[in-house]
């Protein structure tokens, strides 16, 4: 089964807390044979990892990214078709005005070119870029 939700850095963060959102984890593990991470998202992951300084919680966070994460959901590239949708995305928020965060736009870029929801508590970081796209968007973290 191909995946169809497109999990944010901050399902995935929040996925890594000690006490995760109730309802969050629960999708999750609900959705797990049919989420993925996209490429993107993993880099900020391991970016935000690295300036951690040596502790308890970093070693904590690397076992759930390297032995949870990693060996669990697929990634998704940002290969040439997310490329030529980001590079669409980017032109036209310009053109009006309203430019989006770099990442979000790649994020956005992969599920669009694969047909998935993006999965994020941050909904309105992404607006700009639905209003002018066929970005899908899913809140887990709403009651």
């Amino acid at each position: 089964m191909r995946p169809f939700y497109l999990l944010d850095t901050n399902v995935i963060s929040e996925l890594a807390k000690p006490k995760p959102d109730k309802k969050v984890e629960r999708l999750f593990f609900e959705k797990l044979n049919r989420s993925a991470v996209p490429s993107v998202v993993w880099g900020e992951c391991l970016y935000g990892l690295k300036r951690i300084p040596h502790s308890k919680r970093r070693d904590n966070l690397t076992e759930f990214y390297m032995n949870r994460v990693l060996d669990s959901i697929p990634f998704i590239p940002f290969d040439e078709h997310a490329a030529a949708i980001y590079s669409d995305i980017k032109a036209r928020l310009l053109s009006i005005g309203k430019p989006a965060p770099e990442m979000d736009m790649m994020i956005a870029s992969i599920a669009i070119a694969n047909n998935m929801i993006l999965i994020t508590r941050n909904v309105s970081d992404f607006s700009g870029i639905q209003a002018i796209s066929a970005l899908m968007l899913e809140n887990w973290f709403d009651s």
